[in-house]
């Protein structure tokens, strides 16, 4: 009867610590994506800044005074600063 009553205990216990233990998992693999999700937003932002530099350096020489030229009109064109 005492092990009945032990077994009944030990397995209504788990049945209830069972769920808070994954809610508690799922809280930290969230964190763990959000943090990679960020590492490669910021490597992707990285990435795109050096194809950038990249193309401008592969231009002629007038080529990239156009294109410094319409930086700077751009710059004071948009309302919207970089």
């Amino acid at each position: 009867m005492k092990r009945l009553f032990l077994l009944i205990s030990i397995l209504s216990v788990t049945t209830i610590l069972v769920p808070a233990g994954q809610a508690q998992e799922r809280k930290v693999n969230q964190k763990k994506i959000d943090k990679e999700r960020k590492r490669k937003q910021k490597q992707a932002v990285k990435d795109y800044h050096k194809a950038v530099k990249q193309h401008q350096k592969n231009q002629s020489k007038s080529t990239k005074a156009m294109m410094h030229q319409s930086r700077k009109q751009s710059g004071t064109l948009t309302p919207v600063k970089r």
